[in-house]
């Protein structure tokens, strides 16, 4: 002791020769309290964290020792002042990986000259940290468990999907409190069939304070690899394969399924569904699978069955129409034709064009239903498309500009839709957006494909909801946009000071620019519904008789001049293809309307008056096209006639014109022996021209000459007459 107080002496004594003074101070506070957490690993070290209480503050460093299982304490590592931890890999060898070391730390401070007392030992025994990972079996989850390591305050959870969707960067899942050694990570944040990689980190104080982490985990998801459902028309071939995935391997002991239409059969023991597509309609089916480790899985099965696709077809055939001049008829075009593929369309007015979509009401009512209320509540008007993909997708119905470059607002939506997968996601095809690990989250982001994206969306995220498709010639507009120029930008949404990253924006220029410019950007002008049919006059084969014309949704005929024409009206689909019908218009005389444009002389316009006294009267004038006012009998009327040569027999004949298009006339021949009595009636205008006793009709302009044969032959009477009878209704 003595020579320490010497040796102090001389230091002051050398001091003062110097010319310099020194305070001599006390030796830094001791720190108190430590804690120390460590985990050790499988390649036989460990990673040690180390925390104390600061109780001096003229300290310039520390010292941290360690002894291991109880031996002489020796140099860990040193700090600068005033920390209170060091964490760090300090490379202490356990004595195998399958063994605990116990460990002993001690903080002492510095002042340069002199160590401080230490601490009260930190001492913990080192763990090999070992996660494991399993699928839980016919669930969509995955159950995480790890040996405990001391003295912790959690552990935190990582995990990085294997297919890289979402990059290389393990992502951060939540924490879990102390001394918990499982956890069960579930949908939607892991998704059925897919395989991820797990790490669980300890953590001493706040989460950020990590220390080492487990190994890597793997595991693989249980469920179906077959798609949700399929789309046909009625009687095409179909055949499906249930697949689906055990991630622990666990062989399947058992199939079935309900709800196979008729048409369809079910092989349970190879999971095949085949036969023909059922009629017109919406199929639900339930598939389920047991696996020998007992999971169970199911999935409902949705066979959409559409109508062909193609041309308009007649549908209510039109009449033919028979009326006297001036009239006219109105025929509603509803139901004339029908185009059964299309059952309700919309218009997509765009700053580059229109696109027409054709909706499948039938097929997937809710979606359309979805898609109808944005429509008809106004909300797509001056819409952006935000995304576009060369041979993928064109992608819009979320956002508009707020009018300022980089200001956008959300549009507003309405609750999510269900699900309806089953049409293939096609060239064309129009489908729901929807977030990942969701499928019941579509709201009102839709997007149209540009190429086939079957083997891509029909399995993905349960399958896209296709509810319509690009009609005519709107798939020009929709290339139009993806050919555009596009460009990633930062934006600011409904007024959040914080950017979103919009990735593959179009923008109508030739160059994209740096910042947004919403002068260029592609919009929806607006949306509305539209008829699935367009109707048109296509042919009249002789105008002057009648006109025909479209007016308010019916065919408009008017009738002009006497006689015969043929309208030809045509229906035409939003893919351009036409249909057509014809309407024959018969414009006819009535003997009121012939005689309003006759002339009669001292007024004997009656039906039996003969004004000219040529032994005609007015009706026989009007039925075989004579004139009242002249004193000749009607043109063409031949009264006699014999047709056959003895010996054999020989029959009476009467020719006589019939008037073409007229209302309420008819004619007959009859016959009798003896002018008295009954006559018999051998033939009458209802019977038409090809009964048998007509031996000729010679159609003419306005009227048909027709001769009429006698039944009975000359030779088996003494006398046979003929008469014509004439009536107007």
């Amino acid at each position: 002791m003595a020579f320490f107080e010497n040796l102090n002496f001389w230091r002051l004594v050398l001091l003062m020769f110097s010319g310099m003074s020194m305070a001599m101070g006390a030796t830094p506070i001791a720190p108190t309290n430590c804690v120390a957490i460590g985990v050790g690993d499988a390649s036989g070290g460990a990673v040690i964290f180390i925390r104390w209480n600061d109780n001096s503050t003229d300290e310039t460093h520390w010292k941290i020792e360690y002894s291991e299982n109880g031996g002489e304490f020796a140099l860990l590592a040193t700090g600068s002042s005033n920390t209170t931890t060091t964490t760090g890999s300090y490379s202490i060898p356990l004595n195998g990986a399958s063994s605990n070391t116990t460990y002993q730390f001690r903080i002492s401070a510095s002042d340069g000259s002199a160590y401080s007392a230490t601490t009260t030992s930190g001492s913990i025994t080192t763990t090999v940290f070992t996660l494991t990972a399993a699928p839980v079996p016919g669930q969509t989850a995955v159950n995480l468990s790890w040996s405990n390591v001391q003295n912790e305050s959690g552990y935190n959870v990582f995990y990085l999907p294997a297919d890289g969707s979402l990059g290389s960067q393990y992502s951060y899942l939540g924490s879990v409190s102390a001394d918990t050694t499982a956890c069960q990570i579930a949908a939607p944040t892991v998704e059925a069939t897919k395989t991820y990689n797990f790490i669980v980190q300890p953590y001493f104080g706040s989460i950020s304070n990590g220390v080492g982490e487990s190994n890597i985990a793997t595991a693989t998801v249980d469920g179906m690899t077959s798609k949700t459902g399929t789309s046909s028309t009625p009687g095409a071939s179909f055949s499906h394969t249930f697949t689906q995935l055990s991630g622990s391997g666990s062989a399947v002991v058992s199939r079935a399924l309900t709800g196979v239409p008729s048409g369809l059969s079910f092989d349970s023991s190879t999971g095949v569904l085949s036969g023909v597509y059922p009629a017109v309609g919406n199929y639900t089916l339930s598939y389920t699978v047991n696996f020998a480790n007992g999971g169970v899985l199911t999935q409902a099965f949705y066979i959409r069955v559409r109508p062909v696709a193609g041309a308009p077809v007649i549908g209510t055939i039109i009449p033919a129409w028979t009326a006297a001049l001036g009239a006219s008829r109105d025929t509603p075009l509803a139901g004339t034709f029908t185009d059964a593929e299309a059952e309700s369309a919309v218009r997509v007015s765009t700053t580059l064009g229109d696109m027409d979509f054709i909706l499948f009401n039938t097929a997937t009512p809710a979606t359309v239903t979805n898609f109808m209320s944005y429509v008809n509540g106004g909300k797509y008007t001056d819409v952006a498309f935000h995304r576009s993909i060369a041979g993928f997708v064109i992608q819009g119905g979320g956002f508009k500009g707020a009018g300022t470059d980089s200001d956008f607002t959300s549009v507003v939506t309405n609750p999510t839709v269900v699900n309806e997968p089953g049409i293939g996601n096609v060239l064309e095809t129009i489908s729901m957006a929807k977030l990942g690990g969701d499928p019941n989250s579509a709201t009102s982001q839709f997007f149209v494909s540009m190429g086939d994206n079957r083997a891509n969306l029909d399995n993905q995220n349960g399958g896209f909801t296709v509810f319509g498709r690009v009609a005519g010639d709107g798939m020009a507009v929709a290339t139009a946009i993806s050919n555009l120029p596009i460009g990633n930008y930062n934006l600011f949404l409904n007024g959040s000071g914080t950017a979103t990253l919009f990735t593959d924006f179009p923008l109508n220029v030739s160059s994209m620019p740096a910042t947004m410019d919403q002068t260029k950007l592609v919009k929806m002008n607006s949306v509305t519904t539209i008829p699935t049919l367009s109707y048109s006059i296509t042919g009249n084969s002789n105008p002057a008789v009648a006109s025909a014309s479209i007016v308010s949704g019916q065919l408009h005929l008017v009738g002009l001049t006497v006689g015969q024409t043929t309208v030809t009206l045509s229906a035409t689909d939003l893919d351009n293809l036409t249909t057509s019908q014809s309407v024959t218009v018969n414009i006819s005389n009535t003997f009121a309307t012939w005689a309003a444009g006759s002339s009669f002389p001292g007024g004997a316009s009656g039906l039996g008056q003969d004004p000219d006294g040529d032994g005609w009267n007015n009706l026989q004038e009007f039925a075989f096209l004579g004139n009242p006012a002249l004193s000749s009998q009607a043109s063409g009327v031949v009264f006699s006639g014999i047709v056959g040569v003895a010996p054999a027999d020989r029959f009476l004949t009467l020719t006589f014109p019939v008037r073409k298009f007229t209302q309420g006339l008819s004619c007959a021949v009859e016959a009798n022996n003896g002018l008295s009595g009954t006559w018999t009636e051998i033939w009458k205008s209802a019977d038409g021209f090809g009964h048998s006793q007509v031996i000729s009709a010679v159609d003419q302009t306005d009227r048909t000459v027709v001769k009429i044969r006698d039944s009975a032959a000359i030779g088996g009477q003494l006398k046979r007459f003929l008469r014509l009878r004439v009536v107007q209704e």
